[in-house]
């Protein structure tokens, strides 16, 4: 495991790291801390991929609070701690991210930035908006876009969002790192400010986009 990004605050702590281990060492790292339920669960899982993002979620927790803490999972999908902890998790390649406070829900996501998300950039972005966002940097300005809708979703959990609808991002200045205004519009209109980090890693460039 390799810590890449790091925040400590009164409020929250996030942690991005990076595990280019193979799922038997990351097994070999968190194997004794695992309960027996846990041990089946990650028996069952047969992607690798997928074993290494349980295994390294597991290991980057345990680094975060100091102890292993079973992660627990809603109706909803969303996970928990089992106490007045909120955490928040994001997998993108070989990267893992997570956001833990006490004080408030929190979310988190991470992106691998690469053309592919022009593809689909109309289904989380009106016609208006990118318009508006074009030029210069482009590429950048629509993963920030994708990631603070997504710490929203996170936030708010469960389904039955429209991103383009519900999903407001205010405009914003590009910069390296940042904040970011936005509202979810759904029920109850609420505005949130999410921070934003670019990451340079190897030939790699990540987005990290979390509620601070």
């Amino acid at each position: 495991m390799n810590t890449i990004f790091e925040k400590i605050t009164n409020t929250y702590k996030l942690k991005l790291a990076e595990f280019d281990e193979s799922h038997d060492i990351l097994f070999q790292i968190i194997k004794n801390n695992l309960n027996d339920e846990e041990k089946k669960f990650y028996d069952k899982i047969k992607n690798k991929k997928r074993k290494k993002e349980w295994l390294g979620t597991r290991i980057l927790l345990k680094d975060i609070l100091g102890l292993h803490k079973k992660i627990f999972y809603d109706e909803k999908g969303k996970p928990y701690l089992n106490e007045k902890l909120h955490i928040s998790i994001t997998h993108s390649n070989k990267y893992i991210g997570i956001i833990i406070s006490k004080n408030k829900i929190v979310g988190v996501d991470l992106e691998l930035i690469s053309n592919r998300i022009l593809k689909t950039a109309h289904k989380f972005i009106s016609v208006e908006n990118l318009s508006e966002i074009n030029g210069k940097n482009y590429l950048q300005k629509i993963y920030l876009h994708w990631c603070a809708k997504e710490t929203l979703f996170k936030i708010k959990g469960g389904g039955g969002y429209n991103f383009i609808n519900d999903f407001i991002v205010k405009p914003f200045k590009l910069a390296n790192s940042g904040t970011l205004e936005t509202q979810i519009l759904k029920n109850k209109a609420e505005s949130i400010t999410l921070c934003f980090q670019f990451i340079n890693q190897s030939e790699n460039q990540l987005l990290l986009v979390w509620s601070g």
